[in-house]
């Protein structure tokens, strides 16, 4: 899955936030082990779902893709300070900046939030919270 417009998106949307981090990590595991500073974001791809076409058969497909925003926020730090992003906030511009925005210029759909989910809340009051996103592409055999 190309993540890449995506990520330019969040970068471009969230500059005034100064976010330490807006990165693609290949998993959970990955973005937790790499991420030393908060706030930050990392990019995740989720899943991929093929589904035929009627008309032109299994060969030419709609592809349903689901990806992960993981925020990493310190729950822990003064309120007001200056730079520090809470969760509250972090979300909003997230879901300002992906909702509705088209991914894929080959099929148009907009990109629509699924859910979101507590990960891990750490001793050290680092807080890591996943929104799910999904959009629809189309995937043609003759051009890969």
């Amino acid at each position: 899955m190309d993540l890449q417009p995506i990520l330019q998106r969040l970068r471009d949307e969230l500059a005034d936030l100064q976010l330490r981090e807006i990165e693609e990590a290949p998993g959970l595991d990955a973005a937790m082990r790499a991420s030393r500073a908060t706030p930050a974001i990392y990019v995740l791809p989720l899943s991929e779902r093929g589904q035929g076409l009627d008309h032109t058969g299994d060969t030419d497909q709609i592809e349903h893709r689901l990806f992960g925003v993981l925020q990493a926020v310190d729950v822990m730090s003064p309120t007001g300070t200056p730079g520090v992003v809470d969760l509250a906030t972090l979300r909003r511009s997230v879901k300002q900046a992906l909702i509705g925005f088209v991914a894929d210029d080959s099929m148009g759909e907009p990109v629509l939030f699924v859910g979101g989910e507590l990960v891990q809340f750490e001793g050290n009051g680092r807080l890591w919270w996943s929104d799910e996103f999904g959009f629809s592409g189309y995937y043609d055999r003759s051009n890969p």
